[in-house]
This record gives structure tokens, C-alpha cells and sequence, in this order.
């Protein structure tokens, strides 16, 4: 009978904890954005984008009025409940389409503090500029009244550096930690992955520290030193649809994190991972704006652990009304960038070219768009000759990871610049007395041999590496054959066109690629001549040269910039102002257009990657 009652008494004792642990529990929602590069109009034809009307059904995904929309919605719908909302961002919020050019007061910045985002963490790509151009945006957003947590805890700045006066200032801390109902507290990191860290070659001497006994003791600071429950990281890490990358491996190095929003990968993941021991839950939302991450998480107080969750990816597309506040911010941004753009004779929505076929980019692969963008290269750079070394371009390379956005003909068929701007957005000049954003076009000479080594590097390289890594070509035919691949040697000829054959449609010279005497003029933008060393790094030498065939000093590169003009000083030539020139030139607005013959999927130009069986 005693046992009988002590039986009761235990199954009312568990009962009782079991309502206490259901009274314990905390519910949150999570909105995370990351990878937007800028694209406070969304991914899409410029003239498409019409946030304000969802009855025309157009293609445009993102923006941020759409995004504002959504976020406002749901605070508001989870308020009504009880429920807070924290709002988050991965990385990469600049750089990537013509608002680069608001760097004097970033728009990226405006959005994020009228959004109020309870923190941000950087992304390889908001130190294009390196420390000193991030610095200033981060310094000017602040005269305008950012103040939003830029959370970098694994971002390593030397004294002196003008990110430590950013910091100093309280604008980038290395962690925060936010309180909210039964004195749950939610701590939060922010991480720059490796791969990331790999593709931010200017932001030396800032480093990042990717050990993870250095990560762990921030996350056991977070909790034992900050008391917090529940450990965020805001990562530009990755993950991929397969549950791998960066962010699945800080996962399973490093406990106590519950919770990872990814960014720099660009995955937008249909559902969320759960990785490592005893599970941290992973989750990004692509890439644009396209998405908008939702995590609705419960957590609970006595048992100390995230008893459930969902996610959820909210497409924000021409569905969603945009927010007419946001909208109003984006265009009195237009009337002032139109202002700046009179110099150059161009509006953000003025057509330029046009075209009645979509050119898009495919990875590891030879496309339209790709060789577009590396005709204009050759074309504009050897006009230019006059003003520079007199000698046209033998060849010249653009690689597809700066090569942000496709060209879609919309409803209109016309490109307009912010098109053609957001196709080559990316990078500065070292040289602050060049304010104009872009990365300066490169004049450099290499040997036979050099040459097919770039060859080697785009087609064996590229896809070990990544993607973003594969080279595009105008001025050459190559001979690749895969089987010889893992020795180096895919690359099994090379000729040249001639200079004059802007679209290479020509007879092709066959080059002797054991000739070390002969130099061939290149034009690459800066970023491409920077990785060169990288390569060279990895086993194929890429050794930049002057015409006489003497190697320059990298810390003389600057010297190289295509000059643009005739006026006093350098007059940078900038990747986009080639691509401009040669679309307003050669297929201009009022005419036929670009034509699909030429760079279409089976155009003309295509052909140059010679794929032998």
C-alpha cells in the first residue's frame, strides 16, 4: 500500500514538473537577412521593380520595401502574442549594385537603423574597400544616425588601424547580449568564416582568428561570465544544401552555440540543419533579399535547452506590398545619386543598351554574359591605347565572381546603367585621390607560357576552388582536355585572335606556348591581378611583366591602371565604365540591341573554351 502511494506521489511530483517545464518555456522569433549586396531595389530589371503596386506581377524578387514589409508584419503579429522578435543580419548588406555609390551615407546602413536590427555582423565583401573604406561608411552611417551592434568577434584590428576608432566608439563590439521576458538572456557572436576570409584579399592588416578553442571560450564567456541561455551566431560562414560548409563545421568544433544564421554561401535552405552535439540549428536565407529567414524557437528556462522550432523561408516577391516609408527613403536616394551621376551623362533608370534575351551566368562554364563582359574589357582598354602604352590589348580576363547579376530583357527590354553597373559592381581603387567605387582596370604583359597557366588556372583550378574563380576570356581559343587535369597540363593550346576582332569571330593564331621571349599585353581588373599571386602560390606561375618583358614589383602595380582619358592625372578606367561604353556604343538603346546570335546560348561568341574528348 506504501508502495502504491509513493507510486501516486511521484507521478504527481513528475506531473507537476512537467506543467512547470511547459509554463518555463520561452518562445522567440528569429528574422535573419543576409547577402543582400545592396540591392535595395531588389534582383531584377531596374525598371521592373514596382513595390508599391502587386497587380502587375513582376519578376523582381527582394527590395526593401518588400523586406520591410515582412518584418514589420511579423513583429507586429507576434507582439500581439506576446512574442519578441529579433532581427538579425549575416554579412554582405554592401557592395554588389549601384548603391555602392551612397557610400557618403550607405543606404544599406539607413535600412538597418530604420528597421531597428538588434545586430549585424560583417562579410567579406564589406571590407572591398579594405578597413579604411569600411571605416568610412561605418563613420558616415553613424553622422546619420546608425547605431545598430556591427558584432565581429573573431575580427582581429591592430592598434592604429581606423576600424579601432569604429570600435573604440562602441559602433563594432565583439559580442551582445539582449534580455527579455523571465530573465531569459540571448548572447550573441559574430563570426567570419574561412572561405570567407579567403575572398577578402584587401583586408589586411584587419585579420580573423578561425580557431575554435578561441570561439568556444567566447561562447563559455557568453554564459558563464554574461549568464546567457541561449547563444546566437551571426555567421559569415556557410552552409550548403547538403548540411556542409563553414558554419556545419563550427557547429560540430565548438558547443554551446545554439543557434547559427548563416550568410556568405548564399543558400537559401529550405529547412534548417541541425548539426553538432547536442544540436545547433543552422539556417540561411540566399542570396538578394529574396528570402527572409524566420525562426520561431522555444526555449526552456528549467530544462536550459531549446525545446522546439520551426523555420520558415518567406519569399519576399511582388506578392508582398512594399512598406511606402522604405520606398520613399530608396527613392529620395535615386534624386540624390542621379545628382552625382550628371558628370557622367547617365541616370540610374536612363536606357542604355538593350536586349530581347536573358544573359546569365553559369558556374565553372562559358556563357554570353561572361564573355560580354570580358569583350568590353578588350575593347574599351585597346581604344584607350593612345592614352596609356600605345599597344592594344592581346587578351584580356574577367572572373565570374565579380560578376554579381545577370541582364534580363523584363518588361521593357532596355538596360538601363544600374543595370549594367550592378553586372560589375565590385571594388575600389587604393588610391583615395579615385573616389569613384569599381575596380580599376589593369595593363600588364605576360609570356606564352604565363598565359597558359591563366588558361590552367580558370579551367582546373577554378573548380577546386570555387566558382567564383573561374576566368572568362575575349581575344582567345583554348584547347582543354580534362583528362590531364590533375597533372596541370589540361590547357593543351592556346591562340589569339586578333585585336582587331572585338567579338573574336575570327581566324585564331596558334601560339608556341614554350616561347619564354614573347610577352602578350592583358588587361585584368585589380582583383584579378591581386589573385595571380595566389595562383602562383598553388603551382602555376602567373608572373606580371612590363612590354619590355621585365617582371613588376607588386607594390608598383598602381602604376598599370588604363588611364581613361586625356586629362592631367590618372583618369581610372573602371570595370563598369568598359561595359557601359561598350553597350552604349556598340548596342545602343535606340537600335537592335544586344543580339542573341552573338551572345545568346548558342551564339557566335561562344566557342572560345575548346572541350576536347
Amino acid at each position: 500500500m506504501k508502495r502504491v502511494k509513493w507510486i501516486a506521489l511521484a507521478g504527481m511530483i513528475l506531473l507537476v514538473f512537467m506543467a512547470g517545464c511547459r509554463w518555463a518555456n520561452v518562445t522567440f522569433t528569429i528574422l535573419q537577412t543576409s547577402d543582400v549586396h545592396h540591392h535595395a531595389s531588389g534582383y531584377g530589371p531596374f525598371l521592373d521593380y514596382t513595390p508599391l503596386d502587386t497587380t502587375d506581377s513582376d519578376s523582381v524578387t527582394g527590395g526593401y520595401a518588400r523586406l520591410a514589409t515582412l518584418i514589420n508584419r511579423i513583429r507586429a503579429e507576434q507582439a500581439d502574442k506576446g512574442i519578441p522578435t529579433l532581427l538579425f543580419d549575416s554579412g554582405d548588406f554592401t557592395m554588389g549594385t549601384v548603391y555602392d555609390l551612397s557610400a557618403a551615407d550607405p543606404i544599406s546602413l539607413k535600412f538597418i537603423s530604420m528597421m531597428g536590427y538588434d545586430a549585424v555582423t560583417l562579410g567579406n565583401h564589406e571590407f572591398d574597400w579594405s578597413p579604411s573604406g569600411l571605416a568610412m561608411m561605418l563613420a558616415n552611417g553613424a553622422a546619420s544616425g546608425f547605431n545598430v551592434p556591427v558584432v565581429a568577434s573573431n575580427t582581429l584590428i591592430p592598434e592604429g588601424n581606423p576600424l579601432q576608432a569604429i570600435k573604440d566608439a562602441g559602433l563594432i563590439v565583439e559580442k551582445k547580449v539582449i534580455e527579455y521576458p523571465y530573465g531569459v538572456k540571448v548572447g550573441v557572436l559574430g563570426i567570419m568564416g574561412r572561405d570567407a576570409d579567403s575572398k577578402a584579399p584587401v583586408a589586411a592588416p584587419v585579420t580573423f582568428d578561425h580557431d575554435y578553442a578561441a570561439i568556444q571560450r567566447q561562447v563559455n564567456d557568453l554564459r558563464n561570465k554574461h549568464g546567457a541561455q541561449l547563444v546566437i551566431v551571426l555567421s559569415h560562414g556557410g552552409v550548403d544544401n547538403r548540411g556542409t560548409g563553414d558554419d556545419a563545421d563550427l557547429a560540430a568544433n565548438v558547443r554551446g552555440i545554439d543557434i547559427i544564421a548563416s550568410g556568405h554561401y548564399h543558400t537559401a535552405t529550405a529547412d534548417a540543419f541541425v548539426m553538432g552535439d547536442p544540436g545547433t540549428i543552422i539556417f540561411s536565407p540566399g542570396e538578394y533579399g529574396e528570402y527572409l529567414s524566420r525562426l520561431d524557437v522555444t526555449y526552456n528556462v528549467l530544462l536550459r535547452k531549446v525545446v522546439h522550432f520551426e523555420f520558415t523561408l518567406v519569399p519576399v516577391d511582388d506578392t508582398v506590398p512594399g512598406d511606402p516609408a522604405i520606398q520613399a527613403m530608396v527613392e529620395a536616394y535615386h534624386a540624390s545619386m542621379n545628382a552625382s551621376l550628371v558628370s557622367l551623362g547617365v541616370t540610374l533608370e536612363g536606357p542604355v543598351s538593350r536586349t530581347d534575351f536573358a544573359l546569365e551566368l553559369d558556374a565553372l562554364k562559358e556563357t554570353g554574359l561572361g564573355n560580354l563582359a570580358a569583350d568590353s574589357v578588350r575593347s574599351v582598354a585597346s581604344s584607350l591605347a593612345p592614352f596609356n602604352d600605345g599597344n592594344p590589348c592581346d587578351f584580356s580576363v574577367v572572373a565570374s565572381g565579380v560578376i554579381r547579376d545577370n541582364i534580363y530583357p523584363g518588361t521593357t527590354s532596355l538596360i538601363t546603367f544600374a543595370d549594367i553597373y550592378n553586372v560589375l559592381p565590385l571594388g575600389i581603387s587604393p588610391d583615395t585621390a579615385q573616389p569613384v567605387p569599381g575596380y580599376p582596370l589593369m595593363s600588364v604583359y605576360v609570356t606564352a607560357g604565363d598565359l597558359r597557366n591563366i588558361c590552367e588556372a580558370a579551367l582546373t583550378v577554378a573548380p577546386v576552388i570555387g566558382s567564383d574563380f573561374y576566368l572568362n576570356f575575349s581575344g582567345l581559343k583554348v584547347d582543354y582536355d580534362p583528362g590531364y587535369a590533375p597533372y596541370y597540363q589540361g590547357v593543351r593550346g592556346v591562340a589569339l585572335y586578333d585585336p582587331a576582332d572585338t567579338f573574336c569571330l575570327g581566324e585564331a593564331t596558334p601560339l608556341d606556348l614554350l616561347d619564354e621571349d614573347t610577352v602578350y599585353h592583358c588587361v585584368v581588373d585589380l582583383y584579378a591581378l591581386q589573385m595571380m599571386g595566389v595562383v602562383t602560390g598553388m603551382g602555376l606561375q602567373i608572373i606580371p611583366r612590363y612590354a619590355d618583358g621585365t617582371i613588376i614589383d607588386p607594390s608598383l602595380y598602381l602604376g598599370r591602371r588604363i588611364d581613361a582619358g586625356a586629362d592631367p592625372g590618372v583618369q581610372e578606367l573602371k570595370e563598369w565604365m568598359a561595359l557601359l561604353s561598350f553597350l552604349g556604343h556598340a548596342f545602343p538603346a535606340d537600335g537592335y540591341g544586344i543580339p542573341e546570335a552573338l551572345y545568346g546560348l548558342d551564339g557566335a561568341a561562344l566557342g572560345r573554351i575548346n572541350i576536347l574528348n
